[in-house]
């Protein structure tokens, strides 16, 4: 099934990952996460094989492999220890999708290259899952707007160049108040804020944001009020999917450890893996991870084909986000005591994989969208 989704081009690139992961990846991974480092090396590796340009066309110097691409960038990288950077694509399909072609010409290229980073900035202290509740407004003077706010838990916002920001544009309204800005870190008015200490993912820094009337070209506004939260939100489908593949990738990477040592492993006399209890295990951490990139894969071709798959999107990774906390828990538990230790990379996944579930809508937000979709007859 999954076999009959990809093109053979798909296939390619996602060997082509595999590769890379394995050469590049996964004999490094314990050397950044020790250092909690950012993996520039690793990062602009990436963007040669094409990887940081998939949510970019093709005439800007992406790739330009949609919804797949990025599941695949995502799953692969995952699988190898050290995900890609989800907003950054995100970001980029934002910016390819509702942007002139004067700032697509001046952003795009850079950031497909991996010369720079973007991020996506929405979330605030006192809006999270209720995003029109934000309080950054943007203000027009003259030719700049001024932005004042704070935004908070921004991925990769210390490594980051190129911003997409919400702010209200009239915060008199809510989701018809919101609009979109391209912003530069190097702006006056931009702050970057403390790196949040986080229970795992620590090569990829979490920021706060702070605009003290930052100055913003006027052309730089390249979602206007009124469309700015609909449109948006509409792209979070694509990172959606990758999401989920970043979940699989890591299920998958986690699985593949704990059967390896289930066959190692001896206990009264044979390996773990002919216990029975264990030899369950082992058949569901496969079963659930198979359902999860079904779901994953699914949900991306019917982006790419143009289908309206919000409610796909959804299940996707409302599943995929408590699947592979279950497959990385029953792991570790294979691993016995061991899979407790910092040795064992199961530990170090189970921490990388929680955080999964809150970006892009938590499980509990987008069961409300799976039941408001089915309410509608879709």
């Amino acid at each position: 099934m999954i076999e009959n989704i990809l093109t053979e081009e798909q296939k390619m690139f996602r060997q082509t990952l595999r590769d890379f992961g394995e050469k590049e990846i996964r004999p490094r991974v314990q050397e950044y996460v020790d250092k909690k480092e950012f993996p520039w090396e690793i990062v602009r590796k990436l963007a040669k094989l094409g990887a940081l340009g998939v949510t970019i066309p093709v005439v800007y110097g992406g790739t330009e492999a949609g919804a797949m691409g990025v599941v695949l960038v995502m799953e692969e990288t995952a699988r190898a220890g050290m995900r890609a950077p989800l907003t950054h694509l995100g970001a980029c399909r934002n910016i390819s999708e509702f942007a002139h072609d004067g700032l697509k010409q001046k952003y795009l290229p850079p950031l497909a290259s991996g010369e720079k980073i973007a991020a996506y900035a929405q979330t605030e202290p006192w809006a999270g899952s209720d995003a029109t509740a934000m309080r950054t407004t943007a203000e027009l003077k003259g030719d700049f707007y001024y932005l004042n706010g704070t935004k908070c838990f921004i991925t990769n916002g210390e490594v980051a160049s190129t911003f997409v920001v919400l702010a209200k544009t009239d915060k008199s309204k809510k989701a018809e108040g919101i609009s979109a800005f391209i912003v530069e870190r190097n702006f006056p008015g931009f702050v970057m804020g403390k790196r949040e200490k986080k229970m795992g993912a620590e090569v990829s820094p979490t920021n706060e944001i702070i605009f003290e009337n930052c100055q913003v070209p006027r052309e730089n506004l390249f979602v206007s009020q009124g469309e700015g939260f609909k449109k948006m939100m509409g792209s979070f489908n694509g990172e959606r999917c990758g999401n989920s593949g970043a979940c699989v990738g890591l299920a998958q990477a986690a699985f593949e450890r704990a059967l390896r040592y289930s066959q190692e492993r001896e206990t009264f006399g044979k390996p773990i893996g002919q216990h029975q209890g264990i030899q369950w295990m082992i058949a569901d951490m496969a079963i659930q991870i198979h359902a999860g990139r079904l779901m994953t894969y699914d949900a991306a071709y019917k982006l790419d084909s143009g289908v309206r798959a919000v409610k796909e999107c959804a299940m996707a990774k409302a599943y995929c986000n408590e699947m592979s906390q279950k497959v990385i828990n029953m792991a570790m538990q294979i691993h016995g005591g061991y899979g407790y230790m910092e040795d064992y990379e199961v530990e170090r996944m189970y921490r990388d994989v929680r955080g999964l579930a809150f970006g892009g809508g938590t499980p509990q937000i987008l069961r409300s969208r799976v039941a408001y979709e089915l309410s509608r007859g879709r």
